[in-house]
């Protein structure tokens, strides 16, 4: 959202009802922040887990993890959160479904950090060798899924169930994980850490950065998103919140060993399990953190949704102010 909208937004949520917080301290409530266990959400995690959120916003943070990004949206659209750090997918079709208002992006959070990975005994070393082939996506409706249906269409392939001669399923990465182990599956388009995991675990080549796929090399993979409702009545909340998530952006930059370890530590505890060093510091490779929501991109993914018939043609200017 730009500093113009922002300010609007303020000024006149202010004058409007009691319920705003204009300035004023909100210890006593309660902000309900979401995120996805991927390393793409490294900077909001690190500032939910050090508490540096909960002290800039003086208020009290309630945080909830979620393994896809429509399931962070659809807790935003069912009232289970306020703001939340989601894909762009899920974000454009709930837009496109609800209409102007209902979401608002406050801030950028990560680029890249999606990658396809295939099997060495898929035989696939190009697009060239991908008809006949099984793939996966984490599931139908996120920005990954998107990404490889696009990338099939630009290779001259459809999906299975659409006729075509790509078999597409809507796995978790866990499954997607064990199906490559026991070949399968041939490949998945997957956020990181999965694909490096995946790399790492089963020897699986990673045939795509995604990153390469773009103009600057530069997509948005991890959005800060609120309902619009909590912007309109919350607005120094909101606004301090996307504050607090670009300080832990400009940490992941400056002290990236220090919000590995605390990621590191906090999707250990959520998995059950230690993640290897080794893993996080691979993956991080692969990603770009940056505060810039990069509003061009976020409106080809929109087109290229409605080109693949997976959503409505929209506009996303609504979704910055």
């Amino acid at each position: 959202m730009s500093e113009l909208s922002r300010r609007g937004l303020l000024a006149g949520a202010c004058g409007a009802a009691l319920t705003v917080d204009c300035g004023r301290s909100h210890a006593e409530e309660v902000v309900r922040v979401g995120f996805m266990t991927n390393l793409t959400h490294a900077p909001a995690i690190a500032g939910l887990t050090s508490g540096r959120f909960a002290r800039a916003l003086g208020a009290r943070v309630e945080s909830r993890s979620f393994r896809t990004g429509p399931r962070v949206v659809e807790a935003l659209v069912g009232d289970a959160i306020d703001v939340g750090v989601a894909g762009p997918a899920p974000i454009l079709y709930t837009h496109a479904r609800h209409g102007a208002g209902t979401l608002r992006v406050l801030a950028g959070c990560a680029s890249g950090g999606a990658s396809f990975v295939v099997s060495t005994a898929s035989g696939i070393v190009g697009p060239g060798d991908l008809r006949g082939k099984a793939v996966a996506t984490p599931q139908i409706g996120t920005t990954q899924d998107i990404a490889l249906r696009k990338y099939l269409r630009a290779h001259g392939y459809k999906a299975a169930e659409r006729g075509g001669d790509v078999t597409v399923h809507a796995l978790d990465a866990a499954t997607i994980l064990e199906q490559m182990r026991r070949g399968t599956l041939d490949g998945a388009w997957l956020p990181e850490p999965w694909a490096t995991r995946i790399a790492q675990d089963t020897g699986a080549l990673r045939l795509v950065d995604e990153r390469d796929l773009w103009r600057k090399r530069a997509f948005p993979t991890a959005l800060l998103v609120a309902r619009g409702d909590f912007v309109r009545r919350r607005a120094v909340t909101a606004f301090a919140l996307a504050d607090a998530l670009a300080t832990e952006v400009d940490r992941a930059l400056s002290l990236p060993s220090e919000t590995r370890a605390a990621v590191r530590e906090e999707l250990g505890r959520l998995f059950g399990r230690p993640l290897p060093v080794a893993l996080i510091d691979e993956a991080w490779r692969w990603i770009d953190f940056m505060r810039d929501p990069l509003p061009d991109a976020l409106e080809t993914i929109a087109d290229d949704a409605w080109a693949l018939g997976l959503a409505p043609q929209m506009s996303c200017r609504t979704l910055f102010g």
